[in-house]
């Protein structure tokens, strides 16, 4: 399967940009930036896993235009300063031609700004918040966003019932507040009657309080605006204030299967993914395939598979352009169109990619497919 894909590739390589103006023998640079340790390294080293992935698959294929690719990495610790520090370094002192990256949402608005002014390519895998690719026509993601899943998950809520919802959030993060407000709006737009809007820090490790106010308004389900660490606390304490309804999550809570051990508790959870391991298509079972033979399991996280996408997009473009030139190779980015394991990707006005979300379940512990989340046309 593996030689598979390297085959396809080198076939993809040849009918690739025949103009070249790299320079001979030497190395494509890119750099990575992302949390590769810390409370949300769990997302910065899947994305990491998925990168090296396809510069593996790629330069065993020949590279592009005969050039190896080279990603140096830095680690955010899923903080916007070091992320900025790490940027920096990256453009000025190691000589990279495009980021992949940053991982998280309030990382990638402060590296945003810089990308933008310096011009260089920047692809984001996994920051969700809408205002990341504003106005900075350099700027892109591999991943959808906040105000589309959230949306995607109060209509799954309404379309199964779910009548009564509550939601809880942190009021320190930009990613979880855009998602809270979202997924409140379009619930009222639906009609459905939002019972309790909780607000609580990622920060805190007793959430009883805000819990018990949510009991005490009877939701169906509850919205966990939160990344996966304190999702799970959420859970966990929801079981011990006697919390009984569906609990309903975006992207950031995929990986809490790992801090609940209670399969009952996370067969009643629900979530939007940017890409799902069971799904039945040829690029998600070949890169399974690939991922297995490098790593010796599945990916547990769908940020492997977007931060695939990301530098294949990213590599393509290059090799389109027949050149490491910013403004050529953010030409070819926005000119996107490709069969991807996230699904086909193009780009719309705003650098957002045109693609499906999945939601997903658990069974018997584990993350499985349930529906599929179309874009609007």
């Amino acid at each position: 399967m593996k030689m598979k894909r390297v085959l396809a590739l080198m076939c993809a390589l040849a009918m690739l940009a025949p103009v070249c103006a790299f320079a001979e023998g030497e190395t494509i640079k890119l750099g990575g930036i992302g949390p590769l340790s810390g409370s949300t390294a769990q997302y910065g080293n899947a994305v990491r896993e998925g990168v090296d992935l396809f510069i593996e698959e790629i330069n065993a294929a020949g590279g592009v235009n005969g050039q190896q690719v080279e990603i140096l990495w830095e680690d955010s610790k899923g903080d916007a300063l070091e992320a900025t520090n790490a940027f920096n370094k990256l453009v000025d002192n190691d000589g990279v031609v495009g980021i992949i990256g940053p991982v998280l949402s309030g990382e990638s608005l402060a590296v945003a700004p810089l990308a933008s002014d310096a011009g260089i390519p920047m692809i984001s895998p996994s920051a969700t918040s809408y205002e990341v690719t504003t106005d900075r026509p350099n700027v892109f993601r591999s991943c959808f966003l906040d105000p589309f899943q959230a949306q995607a998950m109060a209509n799954y809520a309404n379309d199964q019932g779910m009548k009564k919802v509550a939601v809880i959030y942190d009021n320190s993060d930009d990613y979880s507040v855009g998602l809270a407000n979202e997924f409140k709006a379009q619930a009222e737009k639906n009609g459905q009657e939002v019972v309790a809007f909780e607000a609580a820090t990622a920060k805190d490790v007793d959430f009883r309080s805000q819990l018990t106010n949510i009991v005490t308004a009877g939701p169906e389900a509850l919205f966990v605006a939160f990344y996966y660490e304190p999702a799970a606390m959420i859970l966990n304490q929801s079981v011990e204030v006697g919390l009984d309804c569906k609990f309903l999550g975006a992207d950031g809570i995929g990986g809490v299967e790992d801090l609940v051990s209670d399969t009952a508790l996370l067969s009643k959870t629900y979530y939007c993914a940017h890409f799902a391991n069971d799904a039945d298509d040829e690029n998600v079972k070949t890169f399974i395939e690939s991922y297995k033979a490098k790593y010796g399991e599945e990916p547990k996280m769908a940020f492997s598979a977007t931060g695939y996408d990301a530098v294949k997009i990213l590599v393509n473009a290059i090799a389109e352009a027949g050149s490491t030139d910013s403004a050529a190779v953010v030409e070819k980015i926005k000119a996107t169109d490709l069969d991807c394991v996230t699904g086909h990707i193009t780009f719309d006005d705003h650098n957002d990619p045109v693609k499906n979300a999945y939601i997903m379940n658990y069974v018997d512990g584990q993350p499985k497919y349930v529906d599929t989340v179309e874009p609007e046309a």
